[in-house]
């Protein structure tokens, strides 16, 4: 989706702290990374700073007057990382957030200055009420500003906050019992979403049947692969006379068959490759779904680059002298204010290493020999850790009450426990030290051909 995504609760606690000032106006600066260009820009927040009551030149029930001195190092700062700004001010009084005449003639007079002093960076004006919010941006100098929608939270939950007007939209009654369970604008909600899901295998290919079930609007699929006949034992939606088709599109026409409603844009690639990875970043949800530590370590960059809440999702059958000893599952929402898997210590470098390696390089290399073994998959154990990540989801999008974001499945023993951390300060993925909400002004992870 386009607009203004925040972190974690940062909207709420920003709302919050500039509401604290009335009867009279608060405003606070943000800066921002951005992904996409032109009419496709979403402005990702990185960290707002609220303009304490010393650096108003007026502070007033109908407009707020910021010092140069307080917007002067933000605008340095900016300019260094090529970041973009967001004004941000509230209306105290106001129900629906509208952008008032007084706001249209400071920012003619603010924005320009802007971009003489950031380049060609666009920036964005907030207007928050205590029940509502509306953004708008500017491209380029000197162009007016076009209104930008929705406004989101990206945290454990997942809040799409569409400015000036509740979403209307008429429900087929084929969903009357998922309606039942998380309400018509739950289900309005799964019809909005662009949810992409990488790796197509036996984990990913459950994923799509349930996301089609359930009405989701579109699905982005992303796969290198074709169908073989070992697949044949665990792919939904794959029977013998695909062998040698692509599973993204064998994954999109099952989809399809389950609910012709679903808009299906089948990708045959690899998120290793950052050119191909670049085709999931319009998404609104991703599923990480893949089998390798490199595959892993690029999504879980992406979730926290741009800002794309993300589950991560993975069955291990551990077998020794041809008897199984253990079966585990595991299921990880990856967003702002959750550990990310760096954090979580479940990446093994050295393989992430080997994995972004090209071809010739990988040949190259005398540390690896041999080529990697197939591992063992079970579709009921692969479906059981699929049904937990799609109700993950559906907890975040819709509010239904499942309060964990990483759960561990032990199957021997037949137990679901919630897993509890939290994200390093110092991380550097998921920190403000490493690229959470950097965008497209930093580097994609992975390589690019």
């Amino acid at each position: 989706m386009n607009g203004i995504i925040f972190g974690d609760s940062s909207l709420s606690a920003l709302r919050d702290a500039l509401l604290s000032a009335a009867p009279r106006e608060a405003a606070a600066l943000l800066l921002a990374g951005r992904a996409g260009s032109g009419d496709q820009t979403r402005l990702l927040v990185r960290e707002y700073f609220q303009v304490p009551s010393e650096s108003y030149q007026a502070q007033e029930r109908l407009r707020a007057v910021i010092d140069p001195s307080f917007i002067m190092p933000l605008l340095k700062r900016a300019r260094k990382e090529g970041l973009s700004l967001v004004l941000t001010h509230t209306h105290p009084f106001a129900e629906e957030a509208q952008f008032s005449p007084v706001d249209d003639e400071g920012e003619r007079v603010l924005i320009p200055s802007l971009f003489a002093r950031t380049g060609d960076c666009p920036h964005g004006a907030l207007v928050l009420t205590s029940k509502d919010c509306s953004a708008r941006i500017w491209t380029q100098a000197g162009a007016e500003p076009r209104y930008l929608a929705p406004v989101v939270e990206v945290g454990r939950d997942v809040r799409i906050h569409e400015p000036n007007h509740s979403r209307s939209v008429a429900i087929s009654h084929r969903y009357d019992r998922s309606v039942r369970a998380f309400g018509a604008e739950g289900q309005a909600t799964l019809a909005s979403l662009s949810v992409g899901i990488i790796g197509l295998g036996g984990i990913g290919s459950v994923v799509a049947e349930q996301l089609a079930h359930l009405g989701v609007g579109r699905l982005l699929l992303l796969d290198p692969d074709a169908i073989e006949e070992t697949n044949l034992n665990r792919v939904v939606g794959a029977a013998r006379k695909d062998i040698g088709r692509s599973k993204v599109e064998v994954a999109a026409e099952a989809a399809r068959w389950v609910n012709p409603q679903v808009e299906t844009t089948a990708i045959q690639g690899d998120v290793i490759v950052s050119n191909d990875a670049r085709h999931m970043l319009s998404s609104d949800f991703l599923f990480c779904c893949t089998d390798s530590h490199g595959s892993r370590a690029v999504i879980n960059q992406i979730a926290y680059q741009y800002v794309i809440p993300t589950i991560d999702l993975g069955v291990r059958i551990q077998v020794r002298a041809s008897a199984v000893e253990s079966v585990t599952g595991r299921v990880q929402m990856l967003a702002p204010g959750l550990p990310c898997l760096v954090c979580d210590e479940l990446l093994d470098p050295e393989e992430v290493r080997r994995d972004l390696l090209s071809g010739e390089a990988r040949a190259r290399d005398p540390y690896i020999v041999g080529a990697a073994e197939p591992q063992p998959a079970v579709i009921s154990l692969n479906g059981a850790v699929a049904s937990l990540g799609v109700t993950m989801m559906l907890s975040a999008v819709t509010g239904l009450p499942v309060a964990a974001r990483h759960q561990l499945v032990l199957f021997n023993k037949g137990v679901v426990r919630a897993a509890a951390a939290d994200p390093s300060p110092e991380c550097v993925v998921c920190s403000l030290r490493g690229v959470l909400a950097r965008g497209d002004t930093w580097p994609m992870a992975g390589r690019p051909s």
